[in-house]
């Protein structure tokens, strides 16, 4: 009876402008906005303040709903996403409901985006004015607890997504590691040297390797993807297929499968610089230290049958199909290097031009080469090297307009390391501009600069073979000196950027995830949401969200990890039900929201009828317009509340003689 007659009050709107510093007093004049909130229906109080979201004015705003017995509060300031939750607390500690708030944004719609003083003051009235309309047939709207699965998901195994299956197990997390390769490891096993230490990248990674493995809470799957996700954020139900591996758990890692078989080829993990057969582990510290059967080059000999001391070869073995429960999911498939072919000024079908990565195999002691610096055509010990920078990135023609950030360090760290080892070999460094933001990046650059290494600044217009020798044509112009070079080379070191991996167009659509131009997953706040991905659930963490060193990786990754282990902890999840509503009474069960929603939050009922689940349901609207009969609204967001908003809005501007 009560809230009946509540809803039949006449609304006290308090409305409260804020001069966000500069941001928006700049531009808007604000005590005018708050002196036109006066004039404004239900408006029972205005006024303006330098920070409304400080401490003074929250208890501004506190104050006056007390003083002047305010039923809604309406703030023009910044954007609703940021500031939302900081107002409706305010109101919300005083036993207000917290959806009786209001948040106008005259920040980014108006003040950042009008230079004309007059115009954008008058822009801050309507906008108020609209917000004011709505705030006056805003309802209350609940909040739930929903319970969650305590499991969570890791899709990646490369460095960044150990480093957050392992922070999440810690805390007391089963986990479920996804890996798509034999091995989990990533691009880190793969390096020779990491910088700024020089150290060995698998005496590093080797203890987080092994954790990952032994842990009891880790459960590890290799050879395995992501097919279909269902289900929202505390309670999906991922579908994974695991390939065979035709050979089973109890193989020795003794190597006779390998030993006898006949056939060689190409090792992909080390980048062409070295050889398998196709019975393999990538990589002798592999893990898990399991043996892998290529059926794609085996030629069927049955010798690794015969051989295995144990019998762990099994050829009858099938793919796989579980479905996993889980709370939430964390996404770290990392990053590919970018192909150069490409670029076809640069001839990268050479076989003495080669990638960063290809180098770092170069140089590792277990590949073809043994460590050895030699160029791949001949095997001799080359006397001019050329490292080109920004290859696939910084590069408007490839449509890679990002800065990879990594490839100056790793590029200075393989010219290092080719100095160090040829001192009497020239080393010509090609670059754009060094960037070596980090602790002792910049020192790292100074020390190679004393090496003797020739640092051009430019990047080379053409790499071609030279017709009468065996050596490389680098045209290159020093920007500095404006000086041309032409330097003739034994071996071309490409750094190629980082770009997302080509599969995850495919993952991130099963998952729901929307990406940026750039490929990679886009985070849901560049600065305040970086781990947190477009759907609420699930999480970034690595290269996944962007091009990231190793340090920045792991700590992305334990930003992912912490994320994603906050509701599992809890024990539930906080949802506000500002949610999709169905009137019954006017559905004709024509399923058009179904298939309008994007994220799958509306699904058919027991009665054959559609039915929102609120957990899942983002109030995004996308149904609201697919409706026939108009039975589907938005809490909060209904028709009668935009109408009032719009109508607001027109009626303002009109009185401020911007339409007829």
């Amino acid at each position: 009876m009560s809230k009946s007659k509540d809803s039949q009050k006449k609304p006290r709107i308090g409305v409260f402008v804020c001069h966000c510093g500069e941001n928006i007093a700049g531009v808007v004049d604000v005590k005018a906005v708050a002196e036109y909130a006066k004039t404004l229906p239900n408006v029972e109080y205005s006024t303006d303040y330098m920070f409304m979201c400080s401490k003074q004015g929250i208890q501004l705003i506190q104050d006056a709903v007390k003083e002047h017995d305010l039923d809604r509060t309406v703030v023009a300031s910044c954007s609703y996403e940021q500031h939302w939750p900081t107002f409706a607390k305010a109101i919300s500690d005083l036993g207000m409901n917290p959806h009786m708030h209001t948040q106008v944004n005259i920040r980014e719609w108006d003040s950042w985006v009008t230079e004309d003083k007059a115009a954008a003051t008058e822009k801050a009235k309507r906008m108020v004015a609209a917000g004011v309309a709505r705030a006056a047939l805003k309802e209350e709207v609940g909040t739930e607890k929903l319970p969650v699965t305590k499991r969570s998901m890791v899709i990646g195994g490369g460095v960044a997504g150990m480093r957050a299956a392992m922070d999440l197990a810690e805390l007391g997390i089963p986990v479920v590691l996804v890996e798509r390769e034999t091995s989990i490891g990533g691009h880190m096993t793969m390096l020779n040297k990491t910088f700024p230490t020089d150290e060995c990248p698998m005496c590093t990674v080797s203890p987080l390797l092994n954790g990952v493995m032994a842990h009891p809470n880790i459960e590890v799957l290799t050879l395995s993807e992501v097919t279909n996700l269902e289900g929202s954020m505390g309670n999906f139900e991922v579908e994974v297929v695991t390939k065979p591996r035709y050979v089973h758990d109890n193989c020795t890692s003794c190597g006779r499968c390998a030993e006898v078989c006949p056939v060689e080829v190409k090792n992909e993990w080390d980048q062409g610089f070295g050889m398998r057969k196709a019975a393999y582990k990538p990589f002798p510290q592999a893990l898990p230290s399991i043996f892998t059967i290529d059926m794609k080059h085996c030629i069927d000999c049955g010798s690794c049958v015969m051989a295995c001391p144990v019998e762990a070869i099994d050829f009858s073995m099938k793919k796989e199909k579980r479905t996993f429960k889980v709370g939430t999911i964390v996404v770290a498939t990392g990053y590919e290097e970018y192909d150069p072919t490409e670029i076809t000024a640069y001839h990268y079908e050479h076989p003495d031009i080669i990638t960063q990565l290809q180098a770092e195999r170069m140089f590792a002691p277990t590949t073809l080469t043994k460590g050895k610096i030699v160029r791949p055509s001949n095997g001799q010990v080359p006397k001019t090297v050329v490292v080109v920078q920004c290859v696939g990135s910084r590069n408007d023609q490839v449509g890679n307009e990002y800065c990879t950030g990594v490839c100056c360090m790793y590029g200075i760290k393989n010219s290092r390391f080719i100095k160090e080892h040829l001192p009497d070999t020239d080393v010509y460094f090609c670059y754009i501009d060094v960037r070596t933001p980090g602790l002792q990046y910049e020192e790292y650059y100074k020390r190679a600069q004393k090496t003797g290494i020739r640092f051009i600044r430019g990047r080379p217009s053409s790499i071609e073979p030279d017709p009468l020798s065996d050596k490389l044509i680098v045209d290159v112009e020093d920007t500095l000196t404006h000086t041309p070079y032409e330097i003739l080379a034994d071996m071309v070191i490409l750094s190629a950027g980082m770009v997302a991996p080509k599969g995850f167009g495919k993952l991130g659509a099963k998952l729901g995830l929307l990406r940026g131009k750039e490929g990679f997953a886009k985070e849901y706040h560049i600065k305040m949401g970086p781990v947190k991905s477009s759907r609420d659930g699930i999480f970034l963490a690595g290269s996944i969200q962007g091009p990231k060193d190793i340090t920045q990786s792991v700590a992305h990754a334990g930003g992912a990890a912490s994320a994603a282990a906050q509701p599992l902890v809890r024990g539930y999840l906080e949802k506000r039900m500002d949610t999709a509503v169905i009137d019954e009474e006017l559905c004709t069960s024509c399923m058009a929201c179904i298939a309008a929603c994007p994220i799958g939050a509306i699904v058919i009922g027991d009665k054959g009828q559609p039915v929102v689940n609120d957990a899942a349901c983002k109030s995004c609207g996308a149904c609201v317009p697919a409706c026939p009969t108009g039975a589907i609204q938005i809490r909060n967001c209904r028709d009668k509340q935009l109408s009032a908003e719009v109508t607001a809005l027109l009626e303002a501007a009109k009185a401020g003689g911007k339409i007829e």
